[in-house]
C-alpha cells in the first residue's frame, strides 16, 4: 500500500464529533449528512469532518491523542524490554494522524504551538522506531507469538510483509547448504 493510499484511506475513517450550533441536511456527491442539532454527537468520514471543523460548525470528540497521553505510551514503551510489546490504544494510529493534521492547521506561525508540535512528532518517531524494532524481530522469529496480539492493524501489515520477506531470504538462504 503506498503512502497515498494509506493517507486516503485515513481520511476515510469514521470519527466523532459534536455540532457546535445546528447544521442542516447536506447532500454531496452521493453522500449524505443528514442534519445535526446543537450538541448532538455524530460520526462523518475525517475529510467532512475536518472541514465542518474548519467552518466552525462541528468539533472533535474524544478523538485526538493528547500530550500527556502519547507522554504516558513513549514512556512505556521506552522501558518496555525488546521482546515485549504493549498494547495501543484503539485506533491509535488515526488518532494520531486527526491530532497531526489539527496541530499543523493551528500552527500558523506561533512558535509556542510549533514546539508542541515539533515534541508531539518528536515522542512519535521514538514510539514509531520502538516498535518498528520490535516487530521486525518478532517477524525474524518464524512463527507468531503471543506478542503478536499487541499489534495494530497497521502494524499486523507490516508483521506479514516483514516475516514473508525474512521467511523467504531464510529459505533462500537454506538452500545454499542443500547445494
Amino acid at each position: 500500500m503506498s503512502s497515498d493510499d494509506f493517507l486516503f484511506e485515513l481520511d476515510n475513517l469514521p470519527v466523532k464529533l459534536v455540532a457546535v450550533r445546528r447544521i442542516p441536511r447536506m447532500e454531496t456527491s452521493g453522500l449524505l449528512l443528514k442534519g445535526y442539532e446543537e450538541n448532538e454527537e455524530f460520526t462523518a468520514n475525517l475529510w467532512i469532518a475536518k472541514t465542518l471543523v474548519e467552518s466552525g460548525v462541528a468539533r472533535f470528540t474524544g478523538e485526538e491523542v493528547e500530550m500527556q497521553e502519547l507522554s504516558r505510551i513513549h514512556y512505556m514503551e521506552r522501558i518496555q524490554p525488546l521482546e515485549r510489546l504493549m498494547l495501543l490504544p484503539a485506533r491509535f494510529y488515526q488518532r494520531v494522524y486527526l491530532t497531526l493534521s489539527e496541530m499543523r492547521r493551528s500552527v500558523r506561525g506561533d512558535m509556542g504551538r510549533i514546539e508542541i508540535y515539533n515534541k508531539f512528532v518528536g515522542m512519535l518517531r521514538d514510539i514509531l522506531e520502538s516498535r518498528i524494532r520490535k516487530i521486525v524481530r518478532l517477524a525474524s522469529l518464524g512463527t507468531p507469538t503471543d506478542q503478536t496480539r499487541s499489534l495494530t492493524p497497521e502494524e499486523k501489515v507490516l508483521f506479514e510483509e516483514v516475516s514473508t520477506a525474512i521467511s523467504s531470504w531464510r529459505s533462500k538462504m537454506l538452500r545454499l547448504a542443500e547445494a
